[in-house]
Protein backbone atom coordinates (compact mmCIF):
# COMPACT_ATOMS: atom_id res chain seq x y z
CA UNK A 1 0.00 0.00 0.00
CA UNK A 2 1.76 3.36 -0.83
CA UNK A 3 1.22 6.27 1.48
CA UNK A 4 2.84 9.88 0.97
CA UNK A 5 5.14 10.87 3.75
CA UNK A 6 7.40 14.18 4.40
CA UNK A 7 11.28 13.08 4.39
CA UNK A 8 11.92 13.48 8.05
CA UNK A 9 9.29 11.34 8.59
CA UNK A 10 10.44 8.53 7.22
CA UNK A 11 12.69 5.41 8.49
CA UNK A 12 16.05 5.22 7.43
CA UNK A 13 16.23 2.28 4.46
CA UNK A 14 12.35 3.79 3.04
CA UNK A 15 12.46 4.37 -0.89
CA UNK A 16 9.77 6.60 -3.16
CA UNK A 17 9.36 8.75 -5.25
CA UNK A 18 9.23 12.43 -4.93
CA UNK A 19 5.86 13.68 -5.35
CA UNK A 20 5.95 17.03 -4.30
CA UNK A 21 8.20 19.97 -2.75
CA UNK A 22 5.62 20.85 0.25
CA UNK A 23 6.77 24.66 0.30
CA UNK A 24 6.44 27.96 -1.49
CA UNK A 25 9.92 29.80 -0.48
CA UNK A 26 11.75 30.27 -3.29
CA UNK A 27 15.47 29.86 -1.36
CA UNK A 28 14.27 26.79 -0.18
CA UNK A 29 13.05 25.53 -3.34
CA UNK A 30 16.17 26.65 -5.09
CA UNK A 31 17.88 24.65 -2.94
CA UNK A 32 16.63 21.38 -3.65
CA UNK A 33 15.94 22.20 -7.33
CA UNK A 34 20.07 22.84 -7.46
CA UNK A 35 20.48 19.63 -6.09
CA UNK A 36 18.17 17.42 -8.03
CA UNK A 37 15.56 16.70 -5.55
CA UNK A 38 12.72 17.23 -7.48
CA UNK A 39 9.32 15.70 -8.45
CA UNK A 40 9.74 12.07 -10.11
CA UNK A 41 12.79 11.49 -8.82
CA UNK A 42 13.03 8.24 -6.88
CA UNK A 43 15.51 8.70 -3.25
CA UNK A 44 16.08 6.50 -0.37
CA UNK A 45 17.06 7.45 3.34
CA UNK A 46 20.06 6.43 4.32
CA UNK A 47 20.74 7.83 8.21
CA UNK A 48 18.39 10.15 9.89
CA UNK A 49 21.23 11.88 11.98
CA UNK A 50 23.11 14.07 12.74
CA UNK A 51 21.41 15.16 9.30
CA UNK A 52 19.39 13.28 6.81
CA UNK A 53 21.59 11.16 4.24
CA UNK A 54 19.59 10.56 0.77
CA UNK A 55 20.63 8.81 -2.29
CA UNK A 56 19.15 9.98 -5.10
CA UNK A 57 20.89 7.69 -8.32
CA UNK A 58 24.35 7.57 -7.79
CA UNK A 59 24.56 10.86 -5.99
CA UNK A 60 23.92 11.41 -1.98
CA UNK A 61 22.80 14.78 -0.82
CA UNK A 62 22.74 15.80 3.36
CA UNK A 63 19.47 17.98 4.62
CA UNK A 64 18.98 18.99 7.70
CA UNK A 65 15.38 18.56 8.87
CA UNK A 66 14.49 22.09 7.54
CA UNK A 67 14.39 20.91 4.07
CA UNK A 68 13.87 17.31 4.59
CA UNK A 69 9.97 18.20 5.53
CA UNK A 70 9.24 19.87 2.74
CA UNK A 71 10.09 16.87 0.70
CA UNK A 72 7.50 14.47 0.06
CA UNK A 73 7.40 10.77 -1.36
CA UNK A 74 5.16 8.02 -2.19
CA UNK A 75 6.56 5.13 -0.61
CA UNK A 76 5.20 1.33 -0.42
CA UNK A 77 5.71 -0.12 3.36
CA UNK A 78 4.73 -3.44 4.00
Amino acid sequence: MASRISLDKCRVGDTGKITELGTKDRTILGKLMSLGIVPGVRVRLLRRGPGFLVQAGHTKVALDQRFAAHIILEINRR
